[in-house]
């Protein structure tokens, strides 16, 4: 019976020195926090907030890639289907990211990549981009005009097409999405610089995203400048087959 009284006053003790190094450890942690080298770290997804729990940076693969973030709260997304990055602005609203996708099927293919710039409460506003389908391919320097409008209503109108359960659902969200949108004063791409398909072009639009200035140079290394109207229409183009002065008569 001594001996085991003994070894249960030995146990006690060894526990309160356990729970002591252990507040010990804990309050070096909390005031001397140390930096945690790995050699490898294979994650699915890594989340950097904020003190206050907003996301700031989000690193993921397709899986687990968020929805939208609009003031610290994740909405559904309606069609994000990509991994990569996103990241978000100080009231916890997404603001731009990276992110790259592809999908086969049989021999056909599309893939797509962009990094993205968000206007302050809206969408997209500078945009590297590529997209490719079946080798016909699109890539370069985007700006986009975006109205001073509020995003959350069709954000939230995202998550419910998100969270449909049948087609009807979806369609009459989207079309709720598209009456908003149309609302809307009208903007668009104000300027492309880069190669789509063959043509390497700029192509520059006014404040209602119609192209009014194309400077272009084709598969067979023909430049030109195309002046266009408000309905698309090419009003006048230098080239210089167009300007080239007549051969002279033998």
């Amino acid at each position: 019976m001594r001996i085991l009284a003994g070894q249960k006053l030995v146990y006690a003790w060894l526990t309160l020195i356990s729970i002591g190094v252990g507040f010990l450890l804990v309050g070096k942690a909390i005031s001397d926090p140390a930096i945690t080298t790995f050699d490898h770290l294979q994650v699915h997804r890594i989340d950097i907030v904020e003190p206050n729990g907003n996301p700031r940076v989000v690193i993921s693969n397709r899986v687990e890639f968020p929805g939208l973030y609009w003031g610290g709260k994740e909405y559904g997304h309606w069609s994000r289907d990509a991994g990569g990055f996103l990241f978000f602005n100080d009231d916890g609203d997404e603001v731009g990211g990276m992110t790259f996708q592809n999908r086969k099927v049989n021999d056909k293919f599309v893939a797509s990549s962009g990094i993205m710039f968000d206007q302050y409460k809206q969408d997209q506003t500078v945009g590297i981009t590529y997209d490719d389908e079946n080798g016909q391919r699109r890539a370069g320097l985007r700006v986009w005009d975006r109205p001073d409008e509020p995003l959350l209503p069709v954000i939230e109108l995202s998550d419910k097409i998100a969270k449909a359960k049948t087609d009807a659902e979806r369609e009459e969200y989207h079309k709720e999405m598209n009456d908003i949108a149309a609302k809307w004063p009208k903007k668009g791409e104000r300027l492309f610089a880069g190669k789509s398909h063959d043509d390497s072009i700029v192509r520059l639009a006014d404040g209602q995203g119609r192209p009014r200035l194309v400077l272009k140079v084709d598969a067979a290394g023909n430049a030109s400048v195309q002046f266009l109207d408000e309905n698309g229409k090419v009003v006048k183009e230098i080239s210089p087959t167009a300007d080239a002065a007549p051969a002279p008569s033998k």
